[in-house]
């Protein structure tokens, strides 16, 4: 994740200097644009490498998908309950 994470910063500062080389506002605000989702796919990347550690520490009988707690294979089928979030 460190690579991807690092990736992402780099190509966001590219973008900037690509924005101040700029000769129009036309390509400036491109630069910009594209600075900005660089920055966002970052972030991403960035909260991918904090939550991974967290859930490779989880026993391997719970899966995490889309906030709902399932168990292992075989276990009997039961409406999953969605968590609560304060």
């Amino acid at each position: 994740m460190e690579v991807e994470l690092d990736y992402w910063v780099t190509r966001k500062r590219v973008e900037i200097e690509m924005a101040r080389c700029a000769t129009s506002n036309e390509a400036r605000l491109v630069h910009e644009e594209m600075a900005d989702r660089y920055c966002a796919k970052a972030r991403e990347a960035e909260a991918a490498s904090l939550v991974g550690p967290v859930v490779a520490q989880l026993p391997p009988y719970f899966h995490v998908v889309d906030d709902f707690m399932h168990t292992i294979i075989g276990d009997p089928v039961i409406e999953p309950v969605r968590c609560l979030r304060h």
